[in-house]
């Protein structure tokens, strides 16, 4: 998807809030580590409009892993999900076409590999380090 304003584009998180519901997704006390969703995995993979520097720690949008934490964190790791690290491209439509190709090329060598991946560790200290 594509980052929009800070977070997923409304459409996404309408699917998200209409899909991950209470009963399915999350149970209190059943949240976090013992979510009903616990045997699952959630890959966040999007573009930004910034290069990597603006959404890095003390660049003008901030770390982009304090943007992370509401969706990663709060949304998928709350109803018990397994999150990989994200797959980000940075700002492709300012990029060379050299540069987009080389995007889609680690897109694609990671989908090959990607079940041999370690979820990160889904706490403060990943997010805000």
């Amino acid at each position: 998807f594509p980052l929009y304003w800070f977070s997923m584009p409304a459409i996404m998180k309408g699917w998200m809030d209409r899909v991950l519901v209470q009963g399915f997704a999350h149970e209190y006390p059943n949240c976090y580590d013992s979510g009903l969703l616990k045997n699952k995995l959630a890959l966040f993979s999007f573009t930004t409009g910034g290069s990597r520097e603006m959404y890095a720690k003390g660049g003008i949008s901030g770390d982009i892993r304090y943007l992370l934490w509401p969706m990663q964190h709060g949304i998928m790791h709350f109803c018990g999900v397994k999150v990989l690290a994200p797959h980000i491209c940075f700002a492709p439509e300012y990029v060379s076409e050299e540069k987009r190709k080389e995007m889609l090329i680690a897109w694609a060598q990671r989908l090959k590999t990607l079940w041999k991946e370690e979820p990160i560790n889904c706490s403060p200290e990943w997010y805000f380090k």
